[in-house]
């Protein structure tokens, strides 16, 4: 029987957004997920967040963080210790170093690629719901090409966006973090999406803008909202 991942989520923690731990789990346990990954920019303080509402039923919580370096983001699986450094070749010898996999998540939004950069990856996000069809259409090829497991992220900052994107595997589901970490590397899997609003990207701004209060960048980003309300677009 196939079991279901959610995978590239941000909590409260990231500066781009305000879901909750408790909104996001508790929508995890209807939606009937076996698997949740959340994955906060620079931190994997929301996946323990998440854990602490984890009883042993499903969903099985992942620590991952999705972390910041000179060649775009990178993110971790598995982590056990947080990650301090912003050089891409050091924060993926430290996922490595303590048996973590690395994904590669929006490869051409924000990426200065290189095979260098390719060579440390373990997987690649080959669709993300903010992403446009031409970039994740790019992200498969890339994948192909370096013959690498995929996943789709949701890449949710808001709780309309947490159904974007499901993997769906087709293996038993996990009993431990060692036999899904497996099932990344091997198990077939496909992906289901559902179209979010195009309000959810410029909302997730404002929320980073006033997080780090960017006067600018808040203003840019409401007019942006607002100019979406104008095309008659709904959440």
């Amino acid at each position: 029987m196939p079991f279901r991942c959610l995978f590239h989520v941000h909590t409260r923690r990231s500066f781009d957004s305000l879901l909750s731990p408790k909104t996001i789990y508790s929508r995890a346990q209807e939606m009937g997920l076996e698997v949740l990954i959340v994955t906060d920019h620079n931190t994997f303080q929301g996946s323990l967040d998440l854990g602490r509402f984890a009883d042993g039923t499903s969903p099985m919580i992942i620590t991952a963080a999705e972390y910041q370096s000179e060649k775009g983001d990178i993110i971790g699986l598995f982590l056990k210790e947080e990650i301090r450094t912003h050089r891409s070749s050091e924060i993926i010898r430290q996922i490595r170093a303590q048996g973590g996999l690395v994904v590669l998540p929006h490869p051409f939004k924000g990426h200065k690629l290189d095979d260098e950069l390719i060579r440390g990856v373990d997987l690649i996000e080959i669709y993300n719901s903010r992403c446009s069809q031409s970039d994740n259409s790019k992200a498969a090829e890339l994948c192909l090409q370096w013959n690498l497991p995929f996943l789709a992220g949701a890449d949710a900052h808001t709780s309309s966006e947490l159904g974007a994107a499901i993997n769906e595997f087709a293996a038993e589901v996990p009993a431990s973090e060692a036999q899904f970490r497996e099932q990344l590397l091997q198990a077939p899997r496909r992906f289901l999406t559902q179209p979010v609003s195009p309000l959810c990207r410029p909302y997730s701004q404002m929320i980073k803008a006033a997080k780090t209060k960017d006067v600018g960048l808040f203003l840019h980003q409401a007019k942006r909202f607002a100019l979406v309300l104008a095309r008659g677009e709904k959440s």
